[in-house]
């Protein structure tokens, strides 16, 4: 293992450079040093030979002094939604934390639920459709929904090393990341990237379109999700179920009764969920409604945070979600995508749309091995655009069967998200893998079964 370790930098420095000058040179001047650059970055994220946001920053610098793209290209990502919307997520997620407003949502569900395994797994999937619904921010979902996993685990004395520890934590991180496609604000990277999709074209996809073309197929991906943790189970039982009841009844008490910041705060949160859903008819762009409202949260009587707590945000994570997307805009710039294109259309065409969709989940899965689904989506999403206007069909399904095979993890480093669930230290890598790789399989099934008859009963196929 350490000798492997030591090939990390030879492989990261040198094999973009044999990728530069393999590259072709007639698509255009500066394309095989936009090849050199970009492998040497996705490298370094996949070896984790250098910080992630460190890579970003210096990916951007490394455009500009190759003059691969001007700056206005490479800081394009900049001019978008997503760095604002980014932020505005972190700042709800933080009013959440603070208010404990979150947690109320998550341990009602449970309550209701009861305290066996499977009132548990219905517990953390109200939880989990709950936050997603007011929170867009799928690590702040995942660092609630843990912290009450963990909770439950101590109270009922569960040896962090066994399998029913291990399935308790996945549970909570299937319900925070598995809805991430239930509407099209239960994920930063959906809202921004359809206008990368449709580049160019006057379509667009607003909250109640994507709603009829995805939430049924997520839910029942979502429940999927859920029910692969008995995999990690096993034979094993969950002692004390009302221990668990007490905990959560005895966590509810800890928080109190409703306090008047945590109805201010969903009332922004509401506020927020109706700028997506009206519009369509006051063709107001629902994500500056998104962060004004979440910037609210400041504002001298309302007073849901302080304005001491902005400056602790954990905000350069910006930094790196623009070095992913520049990827895109600078693979656009130097003929990257319509290159990328080319070369697939021709493997398509005699397939079909429904191969050409599974397909596109085979490859989110395999890109998820080198780019986080937040770099895959913003290095992708342009050439899937492409990629259905060259094919004369409808660029969704493919692009959502990707985000499907982005979503599926089975090393921790794939996602910042699932490698929290290991921080807490009551996780087994290998208790979880089989289910991950169960679920990554019934998924291909979702999308080939349900996904593909919904999509031509919608009409997107």
């Amino acid at each position: 293992m350490k000798n492997l370790a030591l090939l990390r930098w030879p492989v990261t420095l040198f094999l973009p450079v044999i990728l530069y000058f393999c590259a072709p040179v007639d698509v255009s001047p500066k394309f095989p040093l936009f090849v050199g650059i970009t492998a040497m970055a996705v490298l370094a994220w996949a070896f984790n030979v250098f910080p992630a946001i460190g890579v970003a920053a210096l990916l951007s610098f490394a455009y500009l002094l190759g003059k691969v793209a001007p700056a206005n290209v490479v800081f394009g990502p900049w001019t978008t939604v997503l760095p604002w919307l980014s932020f505005a997520a972190v700042i709800i997620g933080d009013a959440m934390d603070k208010t404990g407003l979150a947690r109320r949502l998550a341990l009602h569900c449970l309550k209701i639920t009861g305290g066996s395994f499977s009132g548990l797994l219905w517990g953390f999937f109200l939880g989990g459709i709950a936050l997603g619904i007011v929170l867009p921010s799928i690590l702040a979902r995942m660092v609630i929904l843990c912290t009450i996993a963990s909770g439950i685990i101590d109270a009922l004395k569960i040896d962090p090393k066994s399998r029913m520890s291990s399935s308790i934590v996945l549970l909570a991180f299937m319900a925070a990341a598995a809805p991430q496609f239930m509407l099209l604000h239960t994920s930063e990277s959906y809202i921004w990237a359809f206008t990368m999709l449709f580049k160019g074209t006057d379509i667009t996809v607003n909250f109640w379109q994507y709603a009829w073309q995805s939430t049924f197929i997520s839910m029942v991906y979502t429940v999927m999700s859920m029910y692969t943790v008995y995999l990690v189970k096993g034979k094993e039982s969950l002692a004390g179920g009302s221990d668990v009841i007490d905990f959560i009844r005895r966590s509810c008490r800890e928080l109190g009764p409703l306090r008047p910041v945590e109805i201010k705060l969903m009332a922004l949160v509401l506020g927020m969920v109706g700028g997506f859903m009206v519009e369509p008819w006051t063709g107001i762009d629902p994500v500056y409604i998104f962060c004004v409202l979440a910037m609210l949260c400041y504002l001298p009587g309302i007073d849901i945070l302080d304005g001491e707590s902005i400056s602790g945000l954990s905000i350069m994570f910006l930094v790196f979600v623009t070095g992913c997307m520049a990827i895109g805009f600078v693979g656009g710039e130097v003929g990257f995508n319509a290159w990328a294109v080319k070369q697939v259309v021709p493997l398509l065409q005699g397939w079909g749309e429904n191969m050409s969709i599974i397909m596109a989940y085979l490859a989110g899965v395999s890109v998820n091995f080198m780019l986080t689904p937040l770099a895959a989506t913003a290095a992708f999403t342009p050439a899937i655009g492409e990629l259905g206007q060259a094919m004369n069909m409808n660029p969704l399904p493919v692009f959502y069967a990707f985000g499907y095979g982005i979503d599926q993890y089975i090393l921790p480093y794939e996602a910042v998200y699932f490698l929290y669930i290991f921080i807490t230290g009551k996780v087994t890598l290998r208790h979880v893998i089989p289910a991950l790789a169960v679920r990554a399989l019934l998924c291909g099934v979702i999308l080939v079964c349900v996904a593909i008859p919904w999509w031509k009963f919608v009409g997107i196929m």
